[in-house]
């Protein structure tokens, strides 16, 4: 459950917001809606955070949304499971894959660079002893360059708890 609170200061703009959300997601996310009443400003930037995801130049940009739904899932994170859910729905994803990549990230509906770069920012995160050069060279050699695994790596970090022990013993 969300704590409401209504930002008076900033509600016209808010309110602007919120209206483009609405038309980005369908809805405007309890989340997205808390974080504007703390702070109009910091809704900006993250929606700022998001666009440059949506128009990445080299990423899928549906591929962060699978990579939220596999952290969301490890982590039993319900809130995030349902939007993620709903949001790849949206964007015409069969049921039966969502659920299939949720729990397997080689299963993610796109070409093996995407999914190469899927488990091994996950292996950043949640087995980040075991993460190393070999990895890097990995992706490296397929296509991807250090801005695309940051940005994969970073995406996955702000959702994942990194709990090694958590993720391993799924496996």
């Amino acid at each position: 459950m969300f704590i409401k609170i209504n930002n008076q200061e900033q509600a016209v703009e808010l309110k602007e917001i919120n209206l483009k959300i609405k038309k980005l997601f369908g809805t405007v996310p309890p989340n997205l809606e808390l974080l504007g009443n703390i702070d109009v400003n910091i809704l900006k930037d993250f929606l700022v955070y998001v666009s440059k995801l949506m128009n990445h130049k080299t990423i899928n940009p549906d591929y962060f949304g699978f990579l939220r739904l596999f952290i969301a899932n490890q982590e039993d994170f319900k809130y995030c499971i349902g939007f993620n859910t709903m949001l790849l729905q949206s964007r015409n994803y069969e049921m039966e894959v969502i659920n299939n990549s949720k729990l397997d990230l080689s299963k993610i509906p796109f070409d093996e660079k995407h999914k190469l770069l899927a488990i091994k920012s996950i292996k950043s995160i949640f087995d980040s002893k075991n993460f190393n050069q070999n990895d890097f060279n990995e992706l490296y050699k397929i296509g991807w360059n250090d801005k695309d695994i940051f940005d994969s790596i970073e995406h996955a970090a702000i959702l994942g708890s990194g709990d090694e022990n958590k993720l391993l013993s799924k496996k």
